[in-house]
Order: C-alpha cells, then sequence, then structure tokens
C-alpha cells in the first residue's frame, strides 16, 4: 500500500497546481518513512526522475541539463531524512520534516540552477541572487510540505487503524456465528 500512495503522490505532479504545490515532499518523506528501507530512496526518487524527464521535455518542451540530476539528489536527501521518522512517527515530527525536507531541497536544487550557469554568474552574488529569486517558491513548497505530509501519513494511519480495527473484529464475528 505504501508504494501505491507515493507512486499516486508522485504522478499527482502532472495534475495542474501552483508553482511548487505538490505532494512530492510529502511523497519523499512518507516513502523514506513507511517503504521497504532499501527501496525508500530509489523507488521514490526514480518515479520522481522519469516524471521529471517528462515534465520537462514533453509538458514545458525544455531541453533536460545535466545539473537537473543535483535535483534528484536533493529528492533523495529529503527521503533521507524521512528515515528520521521510522523509529517514531508524531504529528510534531512529521512538521519538523515536511518544513527541512524542502529546505533542503531549496537549497540543493538553487545551487544547481545556479552550477548549470545559463542563469545567474557563477560568482557569490550571484549564487545570493539565485536563492533570493527563488524564495516566493520557498513558500509554496513548504506549505505543501507541511499539508501533503499530513494528509500522506496522517491518511496511511488512518487506514492502518481501520484495517486493525477489522482484522480484530473479524476473528469475533466468525466465533460468535
Amino acid at each position: 500500500m505504501a508504494y501505491l500512495i507515493v507512486l499516486a503522490a508522485v504522478l499527482a505532479r502532472f495534475a495542474p497546481h501552483p508553482a511548487n504545490f505538490s505532494p512530492v515532499f510529502g511523497a519523499l518523506l512518507f516513502g523514506g518513512a513507511c517503504l521497504k528501507k532499501r527501496d525508500s530512496i530509489w523507488f521514490p526518487v526514480a518515479i520522481l526522475a522519469v516524471s521529471d524527464y517528462a515534465l520537462t521535455t514533453a509538458v514545458y518542451g525544455e531541453h533536460f541539463a545535466w545539473f537537473y540530476l543535483l535535483d534528484w539528489l536533493g529528492f533523495a536527501a529529503v527521503a533521507m531524512i524521512g528515515w528520521w521518522l521510522r523509529d517514531r512517527i508524531t504529528a510534531r515530527r512529521v512538521v519538523v520534516a515536511a518544513l527541512a525536507g524542502p529546505a533542503v531541497f531549496f537549497i540543493t536544487s538553487n545551487f544547481a540552477i545556479w552550477l548549470g550557469g545559463h542563469l545567474y554568474p557563477l560568482t557569490a552574488a550571484g549564487l545570493a541572487a539565485c536563492y533570493v529569486a527563488a524564495l516566493p517558491f520557498l513558500g509554496n513548497s513548504l506549505a505543501a510540505g507541511v499539508l501533503f505530509s499530513g494528509v500522506l501519513f496522517g491518511g496511511y494511519e488512518f487506514y492502518r487503524r481501520r484495517v486493525r480495527r477489522e482484522r480484530s473484529a473479524a476473528p469475533a464475528a466468525r466465533t460468535s456465528a
């Protein structure tokens, strides 16, 4: 079930949404926390890589550049933040992770944009300008991270409790018949 949740959340990127407001960060954190550890990075990052390529080339009509690979490292870092949730998933820890994930990705992805050298000069001032120009997108990333992490983790916990309740009620129903 956790694999389907991650897949669905990543595929939601293809639905219309405001810039940087998608379930991606929630899916990465959820994957890092709930998938088998050996799959918790490669699975969501591979799906994101394929969707990145499709969105970049087919939907946006842009060329795929080498520095997009750094975005995938940023995605992997967000999934690794999800590892921190494995031992104990609480609302407070999910909120902290949901804020940390987009912040780490913001640093990584905008460094990649700067390093690409097409929009900003490869100087300290160019790097600063790149981060400043990206600040308006950070708000949506943080809001989406918190909202979709809450939906994914909360929905999954609701599902697990419901299944557990149904399983515990099933033997009682069979013995009373």
